[in-house]
Order: structure tokens, then sequence, then C-alpha cells
């Protein structure tokens, strides 16, 4: 469900240097995932803690998102420490996902 399914809220995170992320778990109903950067904290919750479908169809899309950014993120690393071994200056896609 992408849509009428009671979410709301829209934030973005700029992470610089001081984050940090949190997960708790729980034995009688969903886990509570935050991401902090400064002073801003982000948390990911189920709606009424219920683990339906939705839930794990929701789980499964951050994961899998999360996992593209960080290997999004490692590939520019790695471009960019060449880039500073051989001097030069990189040029990216300017493709976004």
């Amino acid at each position: 469900m992408r849509s009428g399914g009671g979410s709301f809220g829209q934030i973005s995170l700029h992470v610089g240097q001081d984050w940090w992320t949190f997960l708790n778990t729980y034995d009688d109903h969903s886990p509570i995932l935050d991401v902090a950067a400064g002073s801003t904290t982000v948390t990911f919750s189920i709606a009424d803690r219920k683990v339906d479908d939705c839930a794990l169809e929701f789980a499964r899309e951050l994961a899998s998102q999360a996992a593209q950014f960080a290997a999004e993120v490692e590939r520019l690393h790695a471009q960019q420490c060449q880039d500073s071994a051989t001097g030069e200056a990189g040029t990216g896609s300017g493709e976004a996902a």
C-alpha cells in the first residue's frame, strides 16, 4: 500500500559525523528503529505495532533501499579514494536511483 494507509510526515536528515542508529526489539510487538544525526532523531515504527503483510512489505523495502544506499555510498567512496590516489577529480553520472 502506497497511500491511504495512515502514514504521515516528511523529513530530510543530512547525516554528518555525529550520527547513530539504534534498534529496539520486543517480544510482543514490532521493532522500533532510530536513526539520528546531531540532535535530530527519526524513528521508524509500525502503525498500531501490528506486524501484518503491509509491515513486512515495508520492512523488506526499507532493507532493500538501505542496502542500495550503502552500495552507492561504497561505490562513491571507492571512486573518491581512487581519484585522490591518482590526483584526478571524480565525475559522477548524476543518475538518481
